[in-house]
């Protein structure tokens, strides 16, 4: 959205780790929750930063919205594969 504000200026980073927080807590084995919370706010916060710089590039390459449709596509398949991975069952 064009009138998104940038993600990485207080109010969008503090939203990126609050979910990333979450998230990361959720999908950790039971009992690694903090190291799951801890891993992925380590993660999310300097990839607010690449991928802002990736984004700004695509945006001057291809445009806005087709940027964003390709950003959000990547974003929605790579946060399925983390989802399956966290919560496929062992075969132990």
């Amino acid at each position: 959205m064009k009138s998104a504000p940038d993600r990485t200026v207080f109010l969008g980073l503090s939203a990126r780790v609050a979910s990333a927080g979450i998230a990361g807590a959720a999908l950790a084995p039971r009992g690694k929750e903090k190291t799951g919370a801890a891993v992925a706010i380590s993660t999310a916060v300097p990839l607010a930063y690449v991928s802002l710089a990736a984004r700004k590039k695509a945006i001057a390459g291809i445009g806005q919205t087709r940027s964003g449709l390709v950003e959000d596509t990547l974003i929605v398949a790579i946060g399925a594969a983390v989802v399956y991975l966290a919560t496929r069952p062992t075969r132990f």
